[in-house]
């Protein structure tokens, strides 16, 4: 069985679970090792960094595979200090907002004024209308170097960076629609336009500290959330894994580690797919504050939003983030159809392990009310590609994953002490494309922490970080945080 829209890519009209075919991502050489060891206590002179990694994108483009292949930051002395030991090639439109680990290093101590970011050849994917009304069409442009070799964008810091103490996180910003512009491959017919599919990426990035607090709560205070991964060693006190980027990453829990998911939400095996929301620490360690087990003795996983669902069996997931061997598209982008268990088990990632208090609805996740739109892990035995007949594979367990959508307000309302926005989406939104509705009621609870600059109002735009249900046909996203918007491009 096949599911398919009409889509196009630089040469053809391919079905969408064949779009990884299409989409073509090099992974380049290892940056230079970062100096000391990963971790640890400081020695004098030396600071424990994480290094952070966090996108600032609006609708356009939503899904970004970056090749990261290096991050220099040099001191004001001249002394270049690679901070990135391994290339990663990370995902840049799941975390709009969000922020990741890359690797904890040591770094030398001073006031550093500028950086250097290399990268390599990546990949990017539009999915518009650009081929007339009533079309669906997805483009896979690539991000070409000379010579396909690594190139780099050296930045003068307008805030000089100090680095001092016994730990801190450096934050690395890219923005993404002031870094790429791009011809679509159509437009408003079937046929490529000229120059279609040219891109130009000139990387627009900042780097700031990042001070961790005894409780973080956002980004800019040592929130860590979301993070993909496949366990490679488990204890009760050191949870290690390797990220859907390739990153090696190290969590320390405790008894207030709140485990959910499968198997009970207990500590989760080697091999398990998991998601972590972690905080930074004082001690330049990240403490795991929730782990959720998405699958166990499975060989891959697919997080992303739902293109498609059909007969309340079968769903088509984006995969902008995927983990496994042998994918068919490498580590490049890769869609896939999966067919739900009978009967299926769902489950939400909520940060506390439990859904806010005082919501005027009950948020859940089942058979009857999956929209397109939704962002879900669903980990698979194998994959359709692989298998002999191109059987569809069978999710056990769907979770429900939390996502940012980029909105325009078009009205607030406070009831009870509680704000609600009515957003609308802009049109190329993956929600706006393939979901029911193309606005959402937005719900702000205790538990929403506000980073915007100024208060919003009618007319505001904002990015809205959260968990998205279908409330009876109602598109309701109850937000953990809302952030400056960024206008369409």
């Amino acid at each position: 069985m096949k599911l398919a829209v009409s889509l196009k890519d630089s040469l053809r009209t391919v079905s969408l679970a064949g779009l990884a075919a299409c989409v073509c991502v090099v992974a380049a050489g290892c940056a230079s090792g970062g100096s000391g060891s990963p971790g640890g206590p400081a020695t004098p002179g030396v600071t424990s960094v994480t290094m952070l990694i966090t996108a600032t994108n609006n609708a356009t483009i939503p899904i970004f595979k970056f090749n990261l292949e290096g991050l220099d930051l040099v001191r004001s002395d001249g002394t270049v200090v690679p901070v990135l030991p391994s290339a990663q090639l990370v995902e840049l439109g799941s975390i709009n907002g969000a922020g990741r680990p890359l690797a904890s290093v040591q770094i030398p101590q001073g006031t550093y004024t500028a950086a250097k970011l290399t990268y390599g050849p990546s990949t990017f994917v539009v999915i518009d209308r650009s081929g007339g009304p009533g079309q669906t069409d997805i483009g896979n442009y690539n991000i070409g170097t000379p010579g396909n070799q690594p190139a780099a964008v050296s930045l003068t810091l307008g805030t000089p960076l100090v680095v001092g103490g016994t730990s801190m996180g450096v934050l690395l910003d890219l923005d993404i629609p002031g870094s790429t512009t791009y011809t679509p491959y159509l437009a408003g017919s079937s046929s490529i336009a000229p120059n279609g599919g040219h891109t130009t990426f000139n990387p627009v990035y900042s780097i700031s500290a990042v001070t961790p607090a005894a409780q973080p709560t956002t980004l800019e205070d040592g929130l860590v959330e979301d993070v993909h991964g496949q366990v490679t060693a488990s204890s009760a006190g050191t949870l290690t894994m390797t990220s859907d980027s390739g990153a090696v990453l190290e969590f320390n829990a405790s008894s207030s580690t709140v485990y959910a998911g499968t198997g009970g939400g207990g500590l989760p095996t080697v091999g398990s797919f998991v998601d972590v929301d972690a905080a930074l620490r004082q001690d330049g360690s990240m403490f795991a504050t929730r782990v959720q087990t998405e699958g166990a003795g499975l060989q891959y996983n697919l997080v992303g939003q739902v293109l498609q669902y059909t007969e309340q069996q079968y769903l088509q997931n984006t995969g902008r983030e995927q983990q496994g061997p042998n994918l068919p598209n490498g580590t490049g982008f890769y869609s896939e159809n999966v067919q739900l268990a009978v009967p299926p088990q769902f489950q939400i990632a909520w940060p506390r392990g439990a859904a806010p208090s005082g919501l005027p609805f009950t948020p859940s996740v089942t058979a009857s009310n999956i929209v397109p739109g939704q962002n879900v892990a669903t980990p698979v035995p194998t994959l359709e590609e692989l298998t002999s007949n191109d059987a569809i594979p069978v999710a056990p367990t769907v979770t429900l994953e939390p996502q940012t959508i980029d909105a325009t307000v078009a009205g607030v309302t406070t009831a009870n002490g509680e704000t609600t926005y009515q957003v609308n989406l802009f049109a190329n939104d993956l929600l706006a494309l393939f979901g029911p509705s193309t606005s959402v009621t937005v719900h702000v609870t205790p538990e929403t922490h506000s980073l915007t600059s100024s208060s919003l109002a009618s007319g505001s735009v904002a990015r809205f970080r959260g968990f998205l249900f279908n409330d009876s046909g109602t598109l309701r996203l109850v937000a953990t945080e809302i952030l400056d918007g960024v206008p369409a491009s």
